[in-house]
């Protein structure tokens, strides 16, 4: 016998998706801020006073024109979903995966990729991998994360050493994400919603720019959306082992993803389906979690000597952000010859010594280690221009107008994108019947996907009660 939810768990449930939209609101809101105060600060590091007031002046023009134009950007709403409606379903994925496809090899034909820091970094070891070599990368074996050297390698097995190798990498990623969005998005908001996630993606600036770099970000949006269009939403509990695979995949690409697991399993346990069927869904996507990453772990075991699920590099991760030049982005930690922090020398114990100070630095710099979290988040969400630095700046050494024209192109749209999310959330919020769509990683895929949803959801209501105020009787 199907078990039901109970009314005190689908309370609770209700209460937090309350507390999550609005928590969601409140980040897209703040992302606004970033956006003005970090290009100000780019510009002028001689303090935060000037970019904290960049931030609220530009911050809050935006959300008075968004308020001072709800009708307007709710007509176009509609229009663009009776736009979207009026194409067949397979032509319309075809046409868009095609412009997506084209812009991103129009892009890499203009501007031919020349890898640098983190991405030929992975391109070498994944090169190392097809001539047969061990994973190692000056002198340490678990440093970097395995998930896109092992991504490259049949694409260098297939065409050799090729400039264009990325590429075709990320365009199969591409469709790979364009599909999953729009699934993930059909399911939120109905097949609309999952036209307008693929259309996102496909003209997506910095996904565009980014297309000819070996680039894990690229890796990360087509595996996490795929973590989510794979979760279960409703029947059998199988496609839970698809979904955690992709996500152990996901965690191998970027290992600050290992804690994500817990997100699903509260999404799983908060929806009420029941305590049989939620276990069974819960079991199979840890099981899926565990066997992507296990044989590189166990690998890590015997190579190091120790428990290292992914990486070596946690300790130096949190060092950097938490020191006295900590300032929210990289630094270089071995500038000072510390040999206790040389992970060529001993790669686990220098992470462990490196974690060891961090934490002693923040229990004396609680202040500053809470400001440099904030500050984290200002250079995550106040730019989209990765794409646009790694392809033409730093690769191609390309600034002045051209560079900064491409870098205005991609913020333009980050900032539109954020300005349409928190839009149509509240008004899709606004008018709520029933359920309402949930979030969960903030993603390219995911935000596509939502973007469509939220869409899709308030023109249906604007355009009911279009139809409804037309209906009343005047007077």
């Amino acid at each position: 016998m199907r078990e039901r939810a109970t009314p005190a768990r689908s309370g609770v449930a209700a209460r937090v998706a309350l507390l999550a939209h609005a928590a969601f609101a409140g980040l897209l809101a703040y992302a606004l801020f970033c956006v003005f105060a970090l290009n100000v600060d780019t510009a002028d590091r001689r303090g935060e006073v000037l970019p904290a007031i960049a931030g609220v002046a530009g911050a809050l023009p935006v959300l008075v024109t968004l308020r001072l134009m709800r009708a307007r950007v709710a007509a176009g709403a509609r229009k663009l979903v009776a736009a979207l409606d009026a194409v067949e379903p397979t032509r319309f994925a075809l046409a868009t995966l095609a412009l997506g496809i084209a812009l991103r090899v129009a892009f890499v034909l203009a501007f031919p990729p020349v890898q640098s820091s983190d991405g030929a970094s992975y391109l070498a070891l994944a090169t190392r991998l097809a001539a047969g070599e061990p994973y190692r990368a000056a002198g340490t074996l678990a440093y970097w994360p395995p998930g896109l050297p092992f991504g490259l390698l049949p694409w260098i097995l297939a065409l050799g050493e090729n400039r264009y190798v990325p590429l075709f990498h990320n365009l199969l990623l591409f469709v790979v994400s364009s599909l999953a969005s729009a699934r993930f998005a059909t399911r939120l908001g109905g097949a609309t919603a999952g036209r307008v996630a693929m259309l996102a993606l496909a003209i997506w600036p910095n996904l565009v720019m980014d297309a000819g770099m070996a680039s894990k970000e690229q890796q990360l949006v087509a595996l996490v959306t795929l973590a989510l269009a794979f979760h279960p939403q409703a029947g059998g509990a199988r496609p839970a082992l698809w979904s955690g695979l992709a996500l152990g995949a996901a965690a191998l690409t970027q290992p600050a993803l290992l804690p994500a697991p817990l997100a699903f399993v509260a999404w799983q346990l908060l929806r009420g389906d029941g305590a049989r069927r939620s276990a069974l869904r819960i079991a199979l996507l840890l099981a899926g979690f565990v066997a992507a990453i296990a044989p590189w772990t166990i690998r890590n075991h015997v190579v190091l000597g120790g428990f290292v699920p992914v990486t070596s590099t946690a300790g130096f991760a949190l060092y950097i952000a938490n020191n006295d030049r900590a300032w929210g982005g990289w630094i270089d930690i071995l500038a000072d010859g510390d040999a206790t922090l040389d992970p060529r020398i001993d790669e686990r114990g220098a992470s462990r010594e490196a974690g060891r100070r961090a934490v002693e630095w923040i229990r004396e710099n609680p202040g500053r280690a809470a400001f440099l979290a904030l500050r984290r988040q200002q250079l995550f969400l106040g730019d989209d221009s990765d794409g646009a630095f790694s392809a033409l700046k730093r690769g191609l050494g390309i600034s002045g107008p051209g560079y900064a024209a491409a870098k205005l192109v991609a913020l333009g749209f980050w900032l539109s994108l954020l300005a349409a999310l928190l839009f149509f959330l509240l008004a899709a919020w606004r008018g709520r019947r029933g359920s309402t769509p949930r979030h969960h990683v903030a993603l390219s895929g995911a935000l596509a996907a939502l973007l469509g949803a939220w869409t899709a959801i308030a023109a249906r209501r604007d355009a009911l009660a279009a139809t409804l105020r037309r209906s009343d009787p005047p007077g």
